[in-house]
């Protein structure tokens, strides 16, 4: 049923990073402040996950009753398209705060 679907990868991750790389040069030359960027990609991180969460919940939801319904499929490509956004949206997010992310490794360390 599943075996003819496929994933952009590259679209999604080359667009994705054309779109960071231009709100980062944005605000490289102070067009945008640090905390503009920073929201941005936070809204992003944020919408991207409640998607991903809710097609997942929905699936496993349909699943759970027994409920095979022609949007099955869809939801499923769906949901993977909107994990891969996810996927490169983090490692934005990890890149933005890396500071904040290293002083809490070295933190727990101690």
């Amino acid at each position: 049923m599943y075996i003819n679907m496929s994933y952009d990868i590259i679209l999604i991750g080359t667009i994705s990073i054309i779109i960071y790389l231009f709100s980062y040069a944005l605000y490289s030359i102070n067009k945008i402040s640090k905390k503009l960027h920073q929201r941005i990609w936070n809204i992003i991180i944020l919408i991207s996950f409640l998607l991903t969460f809710g097609m997942a919940y929905l699936q496993t939801t349909l699943t759970e009753f027994g409920l095979n319904i022609p949007i099955v499929p869809d939801l499923i490509y769906w949901h993977g398209e909107i994990g891969i956004l996810f996927f490169f949206v983090l490692l934005f997010h990890l890149q933005i705060n890396w500071g904040s992310l290293r002083k809490l490794v070295y933190s727990i360390k101690e």
